[in-house]
């Protein structure tokens, strides 16, 4: 025997202000959506109580208990809005989602929707839904929202996606960043993606040539940072970054010298492709790319 709108709007009110333990029954959201009705109210549509069938339920905000409470039940008949796709995305990847209008007799229309996605750090989707992942220190659960107005009504639905951090490979890279008439200056780069750290090994190949005078960039596509400025302690031999990077490096010998960037700046993602460049001695601007 189905039940009652009275019935089934008193459970839903015990399921969802817990005021009576006994008279909860559990309601599955799984595929229900949501539309806003006034600033304080709002209606779940599909609420699926097992045994029950689907609702749609008025919520209104009570100042007195500071909940939602249920207001108004009836079966469900209006149109509501679905989400589908892949459920996982690696990191830097990219899937499609597509939104479609659920009528009235069980039948489906694709539709366009607006598209928003939190936290926007997950990455970007455009209006035809494709989501670009972006790189992820750890794995993030994206939400993301689709709209449509169907009626004057905006129809709302929300659908979640795993995005997953993928470990990068540790990578070297090595060059000269100095070749002048006072002698060549090598240096070798060691890139960890996961910890975000790079190692830099710098060493006098011949001459006396100057140590990280000048600028010193990190480049990534048309973000370039610069870390040129640090201090070095002859007494201790203490070599410490000071603005844009961190870290500290000792000088190993007179033709040598070793530094730890630590806390690397996160505007550039050590995963993908940089350069990094040495300017401002005549003659000698370098790069040195690590891809």
């Amino acid at each position: 025997m189905r039940a009652s709108p009275k019935t089934i709007c008193a459970a839903i009110a015990a399921a969802t202000l817990s005021m009576s333990a006994s008279a909860a029954i559990d309601i599955d959201l799984t595929h229900s959506g949501y539309q806003t009705d006034a600033i304080d109210t709002f209606t779940v549509k599909r609420l699926k109580v097992p045994g029950a069938g689907e609702w749609d339920v008025t919520f209104k905000w009570d100042p007195q208990t500071l909940h939602f409470v249920p207001q108004a039940v009836a079966a469900s008949t209006a149109a509501q809005l679905q989400i589908s796709g892949p459920t996982t995305v690696n990191e830097a990847g990219t899937i499609t989602l597509s939104a479609a209008v659920r009528n009235a007799d069980g039948s489906t229309t694709p539709t366009v929707a607006m598209w928003s996605v939190v936290p926007a750090s997950a990455g970007t989707i455009t209006p035809q839904g494709v989501f670009l992942a972006a790189s992820q220190t750890a794995d993030v659960n994206a939400v993301f929202t689709a709209s449509v107005v169907q009626q004057g009504k905006t129809i709302t639905s929300t659908y979640t996606v795993k995005v997953v951090n993928v470990a990068a490979a540790p990578r070297t890279c090595a060059g000269a960043l100095v070749n002048t008439g006072s002698g060549m200056l090598l240096a070798d780069f060691g890139v960890n993606p996961e910890t975000q750290k790079v190692t830099m090994l710098l060493t006098a190949a011949s001459g006396n040539p100057i140590f990280l005078t000048t600028s010193f960039f990190f480049v990534q596509g048309t973000t370039s940072v610069a870390i040129s400025q640090f201090t070095y302690d002859a007494g201790t031999a203490l070599f410490t970054p000071q603005v844009g990077w961190s870290g500290i490096g000792t000088i190993a010998s007179p033709t040598q010298k070793q530094a730890v960037f630590s806390a690397f700046p996160s505007s550039i993602n050590l995963a993908q492709p940089f350069q990094i460049r040495y300017a401002g001695i005549s003659g000698a601007p370098a790069t040195i790319a690590c891809n």
